[in-house]
């Protein structure tokens, strides 16, 4: 394998419903397998037709809107960049929204490889378009972007089900099911056509994508109402006040109970709090920024915080997830951002806490903090469920770079999971990825560590080996997909302590996730099976050394990864 340009990610899914649909029926949940993973991102467009979208007879299609991903602007927009942060948006490499594009236009110079028309543009734009006073927040405001929840792409972690399971300490333990989202890349490609490690990747970071999108839209046209108003923004050591010009915006359901811009020491602060009534019942959203010019539009640094309520059992605004013992969840999130020249650096995280009014969720740096973990008794309010983060550094025209996404589902989980991603080069054409897992999330440097076969099986050992799934992958044109196929893949091993059997029990478990077991000749228990999983080659080195040595990079990203917290 040629030296690469790396990229790393952790475990993500497959979501197909609009996403910009605030439909409670089209909300991916986290433990929902992807069954609609033959459409592709072209499903984020405005469905115009759902009466219970925030939307308008008047809206503007800004797919018209020809600027290269936000760094070739108007004037007007350049000038507004100072007081906002330009190309900023969260998304997959792999996400491609052809279909948002105008086709006349090339988003990248690099276009006959990778994706035409990256997602990343494409957000960036529709951010843009609110900056610019183009769209109006009305046309395109979605409440159900914040109530986003990842699923898995459906190779990634089916239910398997097993009989005579040699880990089993009883044979009223030895047959069953295994859950869904434990097992990794059990098949080389999703029913997209995609590898499996870019069907997740795309996934996972849809619905993380959707809640930064939808945040940096809502503060994006705070600028153009007060810029376009008359108002203008606020002086050095004065601030404004838009709660009457954002709700003047009409959007359904929506009550702004304040929206304000303050200059402080040459620092732009927004902050927005709103109220979204669902069934006679108000679920508090807010939104603050901290947003530091640089000597341009081009170079900035800053920070963006969200909270979302959410309730389960009340359709559309749910946080699943078995820790917190009560009903009322809130999403809390946070972006930290820095911007030179055509160089981006990201850190997002995201998690459930539990209960409303929840406190103490950011750290000192204003980051999501992973050490505010739930306890029932001690610590009510902490962080309960789906503790994720994103890294990224990479090139704004391009998207070559590194990049790393690690998340944990509940908050007693004995380890993270991670995937580590590669290319060969910045056109993004072909690379591996390697699916593993990592310590506790508090304690991740965006690496993988290791693997566990045996995760949720009877007789379970979390001990980590030193192996991980790897995968190759190759844009293929005239399909539009990342192919990824068994030869060319290390993935397979048997859910066990050792990832292996030796055919010398009654063990069968359902190897292509059919449903069915004994329908291929491979499922038998007489038929040894010795894992294909990647190990390193060279003895001396950890499982997380060698995939360095591979030429994969963990990103620098703004403050620090846990680990150096």
């Amino acid at each position: 394998m040629k030296s690469y340009i790396p990229l790393i990610m952790a475990s993500l899914v497959i979501g197909c419903s609009s996403s910009e649909s605030d439909n409670s029926n089209q909300l991916n949940t986290e433990t929902q397998q992807d069954t609609s993973a033959q459409q592709s991102d072209s499903s984020d467009a405005d469905n115009s037709a759902d009466s219970n979208m925030n939307n308008d007879s008047s809206s503007t299609d800004d797919s018209t809107d020809q600027d290269s991903g936000g760094t070739n602007d108007s004037d007007d927009t350049v000038d507004r960049g100072v007081y906002f942060p330009q190309s900023l948006a969260v998304a997959s490499p792999f996400s491609d929204s052809s279909d948002e594009q105008d086709r006349q236009y090339t988003y990248r110079a690099l276009e006959s490889r990778g994706p035409a028309s990256p997602t990343y543009f494409w957000a960036t734009r529709r951010i843009n378009a609110l900056l610019s006073g183009e769209t109006p927040l009305r046309d395109v405001f979605r409440v159900g972007s914040f109530y986003r929840n990842s699923s898995n792409a459906d190779c990634f972690g089916p239910q398997v089900s097993y009989q005579g399971h040699p880990d089993a300490s009883s044979s009223a333990t030895s047959a069953g099911t295994l859950p869904t989202g434990d097992l990794g890349l059990w098949l080389a490609s999703a029913s997209n056509g995609n590898a499996c490690a870019v069907a997740q990747t795309n996934a996972q970071l849809r619905a993380v994508r959707e809640r930064s999108r939808m945040a940096l839209m809502t503060l994006a046209s705070m600028v153009s109402a007060a810029i376009d108003d008359g108002t203008g923004l606020p002086a050095e050591g004065s601030s404004i006040d838009l709660t009457s010009q954002m709700n003047s915006k009409g959007l359904a359901d929506i009550s702004f109970n304040s929206a304000t811009i303050e200059l402080a020491s040459g620092v732009w602060q927004y902050s927005v709090s709103l109220a979204y009534t669902v069934s006679g019942s108000d679920y508090d959203i807010t939104m603050s920024m901290m947003h530091t010019p640089g000597t341009d539009a081009v170079n900035y640094t800053g920070l963006l915080n969200f909270t979302v309520e959410g309730e389960v059992g009340v359709l559309g605004i749910e946080f699943p997830g078995g820790n917190c013992s009560q009903n009322d969840r809130t999403l809390v999130g946070s972006l930290a951002y820095e911007r030179s020249g055509e160089q981006m650096s990201l850190q997002s995280r995201s998690a459930t806490n539990c209960g409303h009014g929840v406190a103490s969720v950011f750290n000192s740096d204003q980051q999501v903090d992973v050490d505010n973990k739930y306890h029932a008794t001690d610590n009510p309010d902490g962080w309960s469920e789906n503790f994720a983060i994103f890294g990224a550094n990479f090139n704004l025209t391009s998207l070559a770079g590194d990049y790393a996404y690690v998340w944990q589902a509940g908050v007693n989980d004995s380890n993270s999971r991670i995937l580590n991603i590669g290319f060969n080069d910045a056109s993004l054409e072909n690379g591996e990825a390697h699916f593993g897992y990592g310590t506790d999330i508090d304690e991740t440097n965006g690496l993988v560590q290791g693997f566990i076969c045996n995760w949720a099986g009877p007789g379970n050992n979390h001990t980590l080996q030193d192996y991980t799934q790897r995968q190759f992958f190759e844009f293929d044109s005239s399909t539009n997909v990342y192919l990824g196929t068994e030869h060319r893949a290390n993935i397979e091993y048997a859910p066990t302590n050792s990832c292996d059997y030796d055919g010398s029990g009654t063990f069968i478990f359902d190897i292509d996730a059919s449903g069915v077991l004994g329908d291929i000749a491979s499922e038998s228990a007489s038929e040894v099976f010795n894992t294909d999983l990647w190990s390193p080659t060279d003895p001396s080195l950890t499982v997380a050394e060698s995939v360095l040595a591979r030429g994969l990079s963990v990103p620098v990203v703004p403050f620090s990864w846990p680990s150096n917290e």
